[in-house]
């Protein structure tokens, strides 16, 4: 029997210097993260730790200092859009490592320590410094195609944890796990360490019950050293299960938590309740109490398929001039989506965070069903076909994936239908900075850390084309970016929030082919040119965009509030 408490399953198996991989499938083990801060805080344990991203309560272990490397795709706050935290810019200055991938090379490092292959193949690396920081690190390599010496291969070396945590619904006491998709980054993770998987789960079920969702049990009880009831396991993160049996409760994004762990990560709140959850006898317990259970018990939902429900505020009859500078981006933005589909047609649409999210939405409601013209918008973490009208402005959202058409993983959205060969996806991405040669950075800027890469490296790499979001900025366009992120060889718009630059191909002249609704065409080019720090060609005919539809006022009406696109350059969102 497998079965034990948390701080039982710490104390047996982790050790000083260990390799851990925190898992998200999609929900992470969060509990385990606080567990793990408990038992080792102030003993420099010198862990590798690995997970797709750095973000809410997994800020705990860079503000702990537990870890010697710190290895993931995404450093800093992802709600409501992609924001630097602090924390990250100080462990820099104190000599941490922080080692940058992309989400697709991560997960594919991962599934080639899972298979036993020492490495696996990329194509989203090359010409980038983010290529380049893993090839000093020994961690990326090109080579000779076998096949064809004229081209080369991305290889990335194989990532073997020791040890890797997962949170899911449910498990036996022998370790058979339950999961339901989406599933992330999947359980490549899990079945690549080295020693095995603990796993953390809202509820510990009779192993009859467990056995009669044969399909479910994605994690054998083979590679299972523990198994931990840890209700509220994943919070603030949500907790996703489809499927309508085994009944459960699941619970969505706690978004103020997830503002309270940017201000506790990087100081502007004081960390002393939470060091009593530290220093806690039972520490779950302590959590809970932190949290409030009131709280807790208020997150949960019904386990189904619930769509989210619509936030309306009144129409009002607004002019374009009255549009805000984010408004006139994602309006720009949509219009060109939609344009793109229509000329070229693509078939998917990968979406995203922030207000690149929202324009695909409203694209994607104003082709309505127009033929040829129905694209599926998906979601890097493996769920796609959600209702876009009434979405949470935040991409990942619970509510999002409960009302998703198509669940999946990382593996497929990202990997076969934005980076396959035969894929035909319009990557739709924000940027910190985009140059003249369509390079997008988000990970370092004057010298200051930003958040890296998450996806969009894989997708300006592959995907059958990319557009970009930015504020037309000269800090934001510029000759040559200070850190190629992601390539731009793909990159065939920009569209800001004062006009759309567009070419025909990799290293053709970028055009001004739109200006913003409300902009007015005189004085426009003085005014974009010192903005812009790209030479730019301007048609015979400059237009201004048509006014706003009744459908684009609706929808903006909609909208709670409007995400930034990009990560800022400072450590606020930008005010686009």
């Amino acid at each position: 029997m497998k079965r034990m408490p948390l701080v039982e399953a710490i104390a047996r198996y982790v050790r000083p210097g260990m390799h851990l991989n925190f898992a998200s499938t999609p929900s992470r083990s969060n509990a385990a993260i606080r567990e793990l801060c408990r038992q080792f805080q102030g003993q420099a344990p010198g862990f590798e730790l690995s997970a797709t991203g750095y973000h809410s309560l997994a800020h705990l272990l860079v503000k702990l200092q537990l870890g010697r490397r710190y290895i993931a795709c995404f450093f800093g706050d992802n709600y409501p859009s992609p924001r630097p935290n602090q924390l990250y810019r100080t462990a820099l200055e104190r000599g941490d490592e922080l080692e940058h991938w992309s989400l697709w090379s991560y997960v594919s490092a991962l599934r080639a320590g899972a298979l036993g292959h020492r490495y696996a193949v990329t194509n989203s690396l090359s010409g980038t410094s983010l290529g380049e920081a893993l090839a000093r690190a020994g961690k990326f390599l090109e080579v000779p195609d076998p096949a064809d010496t004229s081209k080369r291969l991305g290889l990335v070396t194989a990532i073997v944890p020791d040890l890797t945590f997962v949170h899911a619904v449910a498990a036996d006491a022998w370790g058979n796990v339950l999961f339901a998709p989406p599933l992330s980054e999947g359980l490549h993770g899990a079945f690549a360490a080295r020693l095995g998987v603990i796993a953390t789960v809202e509820r510990v079920l009779d192993a009859r019950e467990v056995a009669k969702y044969p399909e479910l049990i994605a994690l054998p009880s083979q590679r299972v050293l523990a198994v931990c009831e840890e209700p509220f396991g994943a919070h603030p993160q949500p907790l996703h299960f489809a499927p309508a049996e085994p009944r459960v409760r699941t619970y969505r994004d706690d978004y103020e938590h997830y503002e309270l762990w940017r201000r506790l990560a990087e100081g502007s709140q004081p960390f002393d309740d939470f060091e009593r959850v530290l220093a806690a006898e039972d520490g779950s317990r302590a959590y809970r109490e932190f949290v409030g259970e009131g709280r807790l018990e208020g997150l949960q939902t019904q386990a189904g398929r619930a769509q989210p429900k619509a936030v309306q505020k009144p129409l009002a009859r607004r002019e374009a001039h009255d549009l805000s500078s984010a408004e006139r981006l994602i309006l720009l933005a949509a219009r060109a989506i939609a344009r793109r589909v229509l000329a070229l047609g693509h078939v998917s649409i990968l979406a995203g965070l922030g207000q690149a999210f929202t324009a695909v939405r409203l694209a994607k409601l104003s082709l309505g069903e127009q033929p040829g013209a129905a694209p599926e918008v998906m979601v890097e973490t493996g769920f796609a076909g959600m209702d876009v009208e009434h979405a949470n402005s935040f991409l990942l959202s619970q509510e999002n994936v409960a009302s998703a058409q198509r669940l999946g993983s990382v593996e497929v959205m990202l990997g076969a239908l934005t980076c396959g060969g035969n894929n035909r996806c319009l990557g739709v991405i924000g940027a910190a900075q985009v140059d003249v040669s369509g390079n997008v950075n988000s990970s370092f800027a004057d010298g200051e850390f930003l958040v890296g890469s998450g996806g969009a490296s894989d997708i300006a790499a592959s995907a059958a084309e990319v557009m970009v979001l930015a504020p037309c900025d000269s800090r934001r366009l510029r000759r040559e970016v200070e850190y190629v992120t992601s390539p731009g060889h793909s990159v065939l718009t920009v569209v800001t929030d004062r006009c759309t630059f567009e070419r025909a191909s990799q290293g053709a002249p970028w055009t001004v082919t739109e200006l913003a609704p409300g902009m007015p065409v005189q004085g426009a080019e003085q005014e974009i040119s010192s903005r812009c720090l790209w030479p730019l060609t301007w048609p015979d005919a400059l237009r201004t965009s048509e006014p706003p539809s009744e459908l684009e006022l609706r929808f903006l009406a909609s909208l709670i509030e409007i995400p930034n696109e990009a990560p800022s350059l400072g450590g606020a969102p930008a005010n686009v």
